[in-house]
């Protein structure tokens, strides 16, 4: 009974003194708001993440001649790789395909942006990737209709096409696509294939893009830029294993003595993950300095204005105990009521963050998640900071002399 009061009394309090308890709660609001919007939009992020992974294949190992992950993680590293390492070469997938025993396949691409038209309709900024035939057993590459190239196609530098489905939409509409030609820069292909809607990444088209075989790619733009080449495991659990026979026979191949380092980078949707992991961590460790202040500060103001709730009701506290109320009862609906106005600050706090990060996930790329221990977390931030904040005031009231209370004005 005596906390269904405090909480009556809070909630009343809170009610009559509109501007007063919002400013009391204000730190509470926004440090809890932050966290929800936050752990929201971050919580989303990396479902997303990984999911796209997921779908890629989470057992292909991309090797390429640099890593541009690393200008973030490890800028000096990057620039030496620049300086250093070599181009990849099709010759080294060939290599790598009798030397990497634990890949069922591996295969090379290498793409460019270049202007797409049919008839009088031209795409611009489209991205032609050159693959080699093992393309649809490495990535997820459903097709829509048609197929894809062959060995043979790649071998002759055929000049055949696989498009994607914002490509086929736009330059075909009504028209049958496959057999038609289309021109990529000044070179007319023939469509083949048309691959299904692969959707959006944050917001991007993953559907503006035409595959054409990598010898032809390369007879059309010139064979001196570096190739990725990209390795399937045969399982999961002999992905490790790949990755260290792959970076052993490429060294053999490049020559590398044992002390030197690699002149190629070699990643797995594993180190993506981890790295994503590194910055979603980076982001909630500041966001835990920021919001540890906002909420210090709030604990703060709650404090201050529970002091003069103390003081303005010092004539009813010692009416309290002039009627056998003891020490530990006035303590108890005071922290009862600091703590109820506390959370009554963490649960607006999370509905606005909520609502912050649908209305930025409705307007951005980016998804949002709701986090039930986001939830559990800001609402018992909120009760532990309503019950030490509290602490002092209702210890104060506690302490009054009932007689010189009562004749307080």
């Amino acid at each position: 009974m005596m906390a269904l009061e405090g909480i009556r009394i809070a909630l009343s309090a809170i009610w009559e003194n509109k501007l007063r308890s919002f400013l009391t709660l204000l730190g509470n609001i926004v440090g809890v708001m932050s966290v929800i919007a936050v752990v929201s939009l971050i919580g989303g992020i990396d479902t997303y993440v990984k999911e796209q992974v997921a779908e890629e294949g989470s057992n292909v190992i991309t090797i390429e001649r640099i890593n541009f992950l690393e200008a973030i993680t490890d800028l000096e590293s990057f620039l030496k790789a620049v300086a250093r390492n070599k181009p990849l070469r099709l010759s080294d997938m060939e290599y790598l395909k009798e030397n990497v025993p634990s890949a069922s396949y591996i295969g090379a691409t290498i793409s460019k942006s270049s202007s797409v038209s049919f008839r009088e309709k031209m795409a611009n900024r489209i991205n032609v990737k050159g693959y080699t035939e093992d393309y649809p057993m490495i990535e997820n590459v459903p097709l829509f209709a048609g197929r894809h190239f062959s060995r043979t196609e790649v071998k002759q530098s055929s000049n055949v096409a696989v498009i994607g489905w914002d490509l086929y939409q736009y330059l075909f509409g009504a028209y049958e696509p496959l057999g038609k030609k289309i021109k990529i820069g000044n070179k007319h292909f023939r469509v083949i294939g048309v691959v299904k809607d692969l959707g959006t990444l944050f917001g991007s088209s993953r559907n503006r893009f035409v595959y054409i075989p990598i010898t032809t790619f390369q007879k059309i733009f010139g064979s001196r830029r570096s190739v990725d080449i990209k390795i399937k495991a045969a399982d999961m659990e002999l992905l490790s294993q790949a990755v260290e026979e792959a970076t052993m026979a490429l060294r053999i191949r490049h020559h590398l003595r044992p002390l030197e380092e690699n002149d190629f980078s070699i990643s797995t949707s594993e180190q993506l993950i981890a790295l994503w992991e590194k910055i979603s961590s980076s982001i909630f460790k500041a966001l835990t300095f920021l919001v540890s202040i906002s909420l210090l500060v709030g604990g703060i103001v709650l404090m201050n204005i529970m002091l003069v709730s103390v003081t303005e009701r010092t004539r009813e506290i010692g009416i309290r105990k002039a009627i056998g109320a003891r020490r530990s009862n006035i303590v108890w609906q005071f922290i009862v009521e600091s703590t109820t106005l506390s959370v009554v600050g963490g649960i607006v706090g999370i509905v606005i963050g909520f609502t912050i990060a649908a209305v930025i996930s409705m307007i951005s790329p980016l998804p949002y998640l709701v986090a039930p221990w986001s939830i559990v977390a800001g609402l018992a931030v909120t009760f532990v900071i309503g019950v030490v904040f509290g602490t002092y005031p209702a210890s104060k009231a506690a302490r009054l002399d009932p007689v010189i209370a009562l004749h307080y004005e």
